[in-house]
């Protein structure tokens, strides 16, 4: 069992990215603020630098800040924001035999919201993992003691599993790869968020055996329907040329 003092050690290094000489990793970015930009030229003049606004980069070390000082209560609410977003894939590893936060599986799902906000950062994925480690979360206390009530009574009356949300990079990956057999071209940033979102959504809604490739297909040819047909009509001509090559 991890205590207190190794949860509060595993936290604090939750990735090498802190250690000196390393590129820290971007977890996302906040709002904007002013930035250091390129020269101004004025000819018989010295260059003046222009200040830019631009959004500030969240890293890993600026998690760690916030989780560093969390009371046992703020990790308790930290761990039910992270079950409501399906980091904890199973209910029961949320507490011990005490009733208190299981430290073991805490840090495994710090580290896995960690991993999922980085992975969406770099999709260009807006997602809630990085809300909910910076507790910019919008539910308050009351809200998530009453939605921690309604998962473990779903989780009981279903043999104790919760939402296990698809991994979002894979449903980013389906998109891209329908998006291009259906019109052609990649999906853009906006259309695979859009994807994962809906996936999620049919996920949080209690729909069970979702084809991804099937979804992703048909998702494609909603967003993009005049490049789908455009399409459609080359792989048909491609095919009757094809044919008639044969026959020739």
């Amino acid at each position: 069992m991890v205590t207190q003092a190794q949860r509060d050690a595993a936290v604090s290094q939750i990735a090498a990215g802190m250690a000196p000489g390393v590129t820290p990793t971007v977890l996302g970015y906040g709002d904007p603020v002013p930035t250091p930009g390129g020269f101004i030229m004025r000819p018989g003049a010295e260059p003046i630098q222009q200040t830019v606004m631009a959004p500030e980069p969240i890293t890993v070390a600026d998690v760690s800040e916030v989780l560093s000082g969390l009371t046992p209560q703020d990790q308790t609410l930290l761990a039910i924001d992270m079950l409501a977003i399906g980091v904890y894939d199973d209910i029961n590893y949320m507490f011990d035999d005490n009733n208190q936060i299981d430290q073991q599986f805490f840090v495994k799902a710090v580290n896995n919201a960690v991993s999922l906000a980085a992975t969406s950062a770099e999709y260009g994925l807006d997602t809630d993992f990085l809300d909910v480690l910076l507790r910019n979360s919008d539910r308050t206390p009351e809200e998530l003691t009453a939605l921690f009530a309604e998962k473990k009574a779903e989780a009981q009356s279903s043999g104790g599993r919760v939402i296990n949300y698809i991994d979002p990079v894979a449903l980013v990956d389906a998109a891209k790869k329908a998006t291009s057999s259906v019109t052609g071209r990649m999906a853009t940033a906006e259309e695979s968020q859009a994807f994962v979102k809906m996936i999620h959504g049919l996920q949080a809604s209690g729909a069970t055996g979702i084809s991804v490739g099937a979804r992703a297909e048909a998702f494609a040819r909603e967003q993009a329907p005049e490049e789908a047909k455009a399409m459609d009509y080359a792989n048909a001509a491609g095919v009757l040329m094809q044919a008639l090559g044969m026959r020739g």
